[in-house]
C-alpha cells in the first residue's frame, strides 16, 4: 500500500523573522551612571573646580610640613621675630612639635645638609625647648648668659699636603727648632672630602679644672660617639697625639690635651679633617682661666657590623 506523504504548510518552510535584541534595565542602569559620573566630574574640574583659600598648614602633607618647618627656622634666623614664628608654627597645630623638629634635625644631619642649614634648625629646635644631641652641638647656650667669645680662626688645610706649621705668636722672628719626636708625623689620607667635619667650637671655662684643656670629642654620621680617633697636636716648638675613648666615664668620644700658657695650637684629625689653630688659654669671667671643646663628626655612613646567624 502506497504511503502517503503529508503536505507541509507554506508556513512551516519560512524562516523565522529575526527578533530586535533587547536591553536589559541593569545595562541602562549602568550606562547612566557612567553619563552622570562624567557630567559631575566634568562640572567639578572645569566648570566650577574647587579653590582652596587660606587653607591651614595642618592640612598639608608630612613632605610639605617639613618644607614649612625649613622656612619658618630660617626666616626666623634673619629676622630674629619670635612672636612671628610662633604664630606661624602655630598654624601647624602639632601639639609634639618640638619632637617634630628635632627628628627633622637629626634627618638634616643624616642626608648631610648646609651646616648653615642645620643651625637655623638647630637654633629653631631649642627655642622650642627640644633636648638632644644635635640640639646641643649646633645651638650651644652661651655661658652665664654672656654672648659667645669670637671663636679662632678656622684654616681649611689640604689632605694630600702634610700638617702646616703654625704661625708664631707674638714674636717678631722664627728660629728653626729640631723636632722633638724621632718618629714622622702622621698625617691625614688624601681623598676627595675630609673624613671629618667640625661641627662646633666653644669655649670651655671650669673653675674646678687643675689647667685648662682642649677638649676633642668626635662622633659619626648617626652622632654617636665615637672612639679610638686619633688627633693631632702641633704648636710652635713641637707635636703630639692624643686618641678619643680613654676617658669612659666623659664619654666613649671623649679626649682631651693639657695647655700651656703663651703657646698657641693647632689641632687637626689624623684621619682627615679641617684644622683649627690659633687654641690659646683664655680669660673667663673673674679669675678664672678656659680652654677649648672641639667637636667633629665622621661624613661617611658605615652600617654596623652583624654577627653571621
Amino acid at each position: 500500500m502506497p504511503s502517503r506523504r503529508r503536505r507541509r504548510a507554506p508556513e512551516e518552510f519560512a524562516t523565522p523573522q529575526e527578533q530586535p535584541a533587547r536591553i536589559s534595565m541593569t545595562s541602562l542602569l549602568l550606562v547612566g551612571l557612567l553619563i552622570g559620573l562624567g557630567i559631575g566630574l566634568y562640572y567639578a574640574w572645569v566648570v566650577e573646580p574647587v579653590v582652596f583659600v587660606d587653607a591651614s598648614p595642618a592640612r598639608l602633607s608630612d613632605s610639605y610640613k617639613e618644607e614649612y618647618l625649613f622656612l619658618v627656622s630660617q626666616n626666623y634666623a634673619i629676622t630674629s621675630n619670635w612672636e612671628q614664628a610662633q604664630e606661624r608654627l602655630a598654624a601647624l597645630d602639632d601639639p609634639q612639635l618640638p619632637e617634630t623638629v628635632n627628628v627633622l634635625l637629626e634627618r638634616y644631619l643624616r642626608e648631610q645638609k648646609p651646616p648653615q642649614v642645620v643651625e637655623n634648625l638647630a637654633a629653631l629646635a631649642q627655642k622650642l625647648g627640644a633636648e638632644g644631641s644635635a640640639v646641643a652641638l649646633f645651638a650651644p647656650t652661651p655661658l652665664n648668659g654672656q654672648a659667645a667669645p669670637p671663636t679662632p680662626t678656622l684654616t681649611p688645610t689640604p689632605l694630600s699636603a702634610e700638617i702646616a706649621t703654625p704661625l708664631p705668636t707674638n714674636t717678631p722672628t722664627r728660629t728653626p727648632v729640631p723636632t722633638l719626636t724621632p718618629s714622622a708625623t702622621p698625617v691625614p689620607s688624601p681623598t676627595t672630602q675630609p673624613v671629618y667635619r667640625l661641627l662646633n667650637q666653644e669655649r670651655v671655662c671650669d673653675e674646678t679644672a687643675v689647667s685648662p684643656q682642649i677638649e676633642v670629642i668626635t662622633y659619626d654620621t648617626l652622632l654617636n660617639e665615637l672612639p679610638g680617633v686619633e688627633v693631632l697636636v702641633s704648636w710652635e716648638d713641637g707635636t703630639d697625639t692624643f686618641f678619643t675613648g680613654f676617658k669612659p666615664a666623659l664619654g666613649a668620644g671623649y679626649g682631651d690635651f693639657t695647655m700651656q700658657p703663651d703657646i698657641s695650637y693647632s689641632v687637626q684629625l689624623a684621619d682627615g679633617s679641617p684644622e683649627v689653630s690659633g687654641l690659646r688659654i683664655e680669660p673667663c669671667d673673674g679669675d678664672t682661666i678656659g680652654g677649648w671643646r672641639l667637636t667633629f663628626q665622621n661624613l661617611r655612613y658605615t652600617l654596623p657590623e652583624t654577627s653571621d646567624q
